[in-house]
């Protein structure tokens, strides 16, 4: 490889901009672990991640009322 001048590339890794807290911080439970709502609108649950793609990143929300079960997602 010498002779020819062949290299290998090296590429640098990236490094997120997110950095553990040195100690957690954990959020509330608000709801006491109780699943179930009496109504429709009354208790709403949700999440979001991120999905890595070819094109970049999604991220990916998602709310669910305990009542009805029912989902509603935005991704944007």
């Amino acid at each position: 490889m010498r002779e020819h001048r062949i290299v290998g590339i090296t590429r640098r890794r990236r490094r997120g901009l997110t950095r553990q807290a040195k100690r957690a911080v954990f959020a509330l439970d608000l709801i006491g672990r109780d699943f179930t709502a009496p109504r429709p609108g009354m208790r709403l649950v949700g999440d979001m991640t991120e999905l890595v793609k070819l094109e970049g990143k999604l991220y990916l929300a998602t709310c669910i009322d305990l009542a009805t079960r029912e989902a509603r997602t935005r991704h944007g």
